[in-house]
């Protein structure tokens, strides 16, 4: 069985460097079948676009039997860390500013609760500063368009 939260932490830090290199994250779905991962690209312009895509997954992940489905996308919530952690006094710069954006990484599947990762960071001049990840059972978006894809009792 594939570590799910491995997974996701690995989906985060290549989240992280595409952010860092490339300035923007494309949107991503992984499909965890018993035989292959399969990765959707999450592009689209309208949300009847963005609809289509995630049915389209929802009936390949069906099809093939499919364990779970981990998207990473970066949102713009409005308080990106819920909580945040209170960073005052000398020595946290500028991680003590509010993050503005988030990576979320979403994983569901059958047998156990939504759940995601979420980074929070900011924007400073030419560099991202992220603030640290954590795990949060409120996934967010994702689930309203997911559904209960796998049809079973304990799934997102």
């Amino acid at each position: 069985m594939t570590d799910l939260k491995a997974l996701a932490y690995e989906f985060l830090h290549e989240a992280q460097h595409s952010l860092r290199s490339d300035g923007y994250l494309n949107p991503t779905a992984v499909v965890i079948t018993p035989e292959e991962n399969l990765i959707f690209d999450i592009e689209f312009e309208t949300e009847e676009e963005r609809d289509e895509i995630y049915a389209e997954m929802m009936e390949v992940a069906n099809q093939k039997n499919a364990s779970a489905i981990i998207t990473v996308n970066d949102v713009y919530p409005d308080d990106a860390a819920g909580t945040p952690a209170q960073l005052q006094g000398e020595g946290w710069g500028e991680l003590a500013r509010s993050p503005t954006e988030a990576i979320i990484i979403t994983v569901s599947g059958s047998g156990f609760e939504t759940w995601s990762l979420v980074c929070p960071y900011f924007r400073r001049d030419d560099r991202i500063v992220f603030h640290p990840a954590h795990e949060a059972r409120n996934p967010g978006g994702e689930v309203e368009l997911l559904g209960d894809w796998t049809g079973k009792a304990g799934a997102a």
